[in-house]
């Protein structure tokens, strides 16, 4: 019974691998790694059926089941040599699927008419009765059977000559990395080899072994299942220390069950469930006591040489934007090349039309990519930032795609490209050149690059959109000590003409920039959108988050003009985009010119003013809403509230500056004092009544500002 068990346990964990494999390809072919663990779980789910109708003396049974077992495991056999021969590329062209086919009918005649008889004993495993493969004397010369000659074909002779022509074809290209996955290939065939040799010697003590002769196939899989997901050229230190973290954290814990199964094995007749209660115990010991190992040796540089996240993320998170344009591409540079290790690297500004690189070190050549390059066009397209060379070499998309992608590489003589885009626009890329060791780039480094996107997205937006004003001849001194540049950005408005509505509003900074900011887009004559926000943070960072996501705004609007999916979309690009930490706390708000409505979404902000002339009155209206930023999906958190407005009404918004500002004494300002300075101040214009309640709130604190403060006025004309 123990022999069923196991065996289904190996079928269990192939339909598993299988399930798993799927779910990591990201090609539009088949694995063909897939289909091989399929075949595995069915042969030894056909291995297990065999063994469980002896035990029950069900006649021609377990002949039929080891039948069909020896198929599935002969096309797997098919399977690993098509992989073979055909590596890289997962497409089965006709003539191969042809062959497979073939193959089938061939091992099935085979198995079901020359494989005579099957017997299961104790004594004497798994024998097998089967047709002489030759006749007459040859009989003599040659005792093999059909059986025999099939075992020797599928796990023998065929596996050979395509792992032979499998290494054959690695040497005539120049891909390092395909050969290391090749002669992984190969390793995993003698894998396969060594183990059943290893069944076969332990047969001759315990014969029930035998039924266990398709385990060889699985390790060899499992290695090959693994070699397909790396990326990366093994050294001398990884492999030793690869080694050491498999014995410590694998193979040790693997031999405690194997010696505790057979001890704990005979309680199983007296009551099955105290045995796998004890047998799971153990296994659960030796995972926990596995990840802790596991979890210990990879922080260990030894045991993970090429793990920089943490020092890359410090690095980045410490970038000073105050210094010269060129200081700050040198400091970009100097990080990532003493993180990774690089040769070179080129940060690259869009600039008419064209993606130019700047401030080339000495001997370093000049790049310029054309940004309708078909291989941009083609990366925008499936919104890819982060593009490996080896990724693409072994992907499986179209091979003009693929070509147009490599020849980029070539141009610009790198291993990575990281593109900093808004939507579909680049407005620069990093691009990084082979590193250290002649190492290639691996998924570590595309997922490190992923979670740190943000930081190089900023960095590049600053080069693009202010230090850039130097690049092109003007000194950019006034940065550290100025926001003339980005003042600039924040008045870059569509004023409202809209004859009955008149729109105020004011911005002061506590510290010259800030990450404040109020915007007003035209969409039609009929309609207008406005934005009130605060980015978190101070100076010169916070500032230049508040340009990238009133940017950002824009770009969105050429996209949609739903209302609350244009505030989703802007939540999640400061979620992925801006910095970790940064949120946004304001409003969104659209005027309907039409019927005089106005629609709003609150997202954070203080305070929401709403005059009625009617009632000469001021009351505070909220909307549903949350701050921008924390939550992937903010779709259920916010809602689209609305208002009528009527002739004489006016809208007051504004930021926490001025509500929580305090005097000399500690009085907090408050909401109150806002309130009636709108009543005093109903029949200034706009900008006058935002202007007033500003220097009402000066008056009061008799001190400079502590903090940014903007203020929105929107009014309904009596005419």
């Amino acid at each position: 019974m123990i022999y069923v068990f196991l065996n289904l346990v190996m079928a269990v964990f192939f339909v598993g691998l299988a399930v798993y494999i799927d779910s990591q390809s990201k090609e539009d072919v088949t694995n063909p790694l897939v289909s091989m663990s399929v075949w595995m779980a069915l042969a030894t789910a056909f291995m297990a059926g065999t063994v469980w109708t002896n035990l029950n003396y069900l006649e021609r049974m377990p002949l039929f089941f080891y039948r069909v077992s020896v198929i599935c495991f002969a096309m797997y056999s098919v399977d690993f040599c098509l992989y073979c021969i055909h590596f890289p590329s997962y497409e089965r062209k006709l003539p191969a699927k042809i062959l497979r086919i073939a193959a089938g009918i061939f091992f099935t005649w085979v198995c079901f008419s020359k494989v005579e008889d099957l017997t299961i004993t104790d004594f004497l495993g798994i024998r097998v009765d089967a047709v002489p493969l030759f006749s007459g004397r040859l009989t003599n010369y040659f005792p093999v059977t059909w059986a025999d000659f099939l075992i020797g074909l599928s796990q023998y002779a065929l596996p050979s000559l395509a792992v032979l022509i499998m290494i054959l074809r690695a040497e005539n290209k120049d891909d390092r990395l395909n050969m290391q996955k090749t002669i992984m290939s190969a390793i995993a065939l003698v894998a396969f080899w060594f183990t059943s040799y290893a069944i076969t010697k332990a047969c001759d003590r315990v014969k029930m072994f035998s039924t266990l002769s398709l385990l060889p196939g699985g390790i060899s899989l499992v290695i090959l299942s693994y070699n397909s997901r790396q990326n990366f050229l093994y050294d001398i230190k990884y492999v030793v220390g690869g080694f050491i973290t498999f014995t410590l954290c694998y193979l040790i814990p693997a031999v405690i069950t194997g010696i505790f199964f057979p001890r704990l094995w005979p309680q199983f007749s007296k009551s099955p469930l105290i045995f796998f209660v004890q047998i799971c115990l153990v296994i659960l010991v030796c995972i926990t006591i596995s990840y802790q190992i596991t979890k210990f040796l990879t922080k260990k540089q030894y045991f993970r040489s090429f793990q920089y996240a943490e020092t890359l993320e410090e690095s980045l998170s410490k970038m000073d934007y105050s210094g010269e344009p060129e200081e700050i591409v040198r400091s970009m540079q100097n990080i990532l090349i003493h993180n990774l290790g690089l040769s070179e690297m080129h940060v690259l500004v869009e600039s008419e039309g064209k993606l130019v690189s700047i401030f080339d070190q000495e001997n370093q050549r000049h790049i310029s990519v054309d940004t309708k390059n078909p291989a941009l066009d083609a990366l925008l397209s499936e919104n890819r930032q982060i593009v490996l060379k080896s990724v693409i070499e072994n992907s499986h998309t179209s091979e003009n795609e693929k070509k147009n992608i490599l020849k980029l590489f070539a141009e610009t003589n790198s291993d990575a490209i990281i593109l900093l885009t808004e939507g579909r626009r680049i407005i620069g890329a990093l691009i990084l050149g082979e590193k250290a060791g002649g190492n290639i780039y691996a998924d570590y480094d595309f997922n490190t690059f992923t979670k740190f996107y943000s930081y190089f997205f900023v960095f590049g937006y600053y080069m693009k959109n202010i230090a850039h004003q130097s690049i092109v001849g003007t000194i950019n001194r006034e940065i550290r000590m100025s926001s003339q540049i980005i003042e600039s950005i924040q008045e870059n408005m569509d004023p409202v003409k809209n004859p009955h509505f008149d729109t105020g509003y004011i911005m002061e900074h506590a510290h010259n920039i800030g990450g404040e900011f109020v915007d007003l887009i035209r969409l039609t004559d009929k309609r207008h959108i406005f934005v009130l926000g605060d980015l978190s943070g101070k100076g010169i960072s916070a500032s230049m988050s508040m340009v990238i996501v009133k940017s950002i705004i824009r770009t969105y609007l050429e996209e949609t003009r739903d209302f609350k999916l244009l505030v989703e979309k802007v939540n999640q690009f400061i979620r992925f985009n801006l910095p970790k930490g940064t949120f946004f706390e304001g409003i969104f708000g659209l005027i309907d010119f039409t019927d005089d409505t106005l629609y709003y979404i609150n997202c954070g902000v203080p305070a929401l003013f709403l005059y009625t002339r009617s009632y000469n009155n001021v009351i505070e209206i909220q909307g549903d809403g949350r701050v921008l930023g924390f939550v992937k999906d903010i779709s259920r958190l916010i809602k689209v509230k609305k208002v009528k407005l009527n002739p004489g009404d006016i809208v007051v918004t504004c930021t926490d500056g001025l509500i929580d500002s305090k005097s000399l004494r500690g009085e907090i300002y408050g909401k109150e004092r806002i309130q009636k300075s709108i009543t005093e101040g109903t029949s200034f214009t706009a900008s006058n009544l935002a202007r007033s309640m500003y220097q009402t709130s000066l008056n009061f604190l008799s001190k400079g500002l502590d903090d940014d403060v903007s203020i929105l006025v929107i009014k309904r004309l009596n005419k």
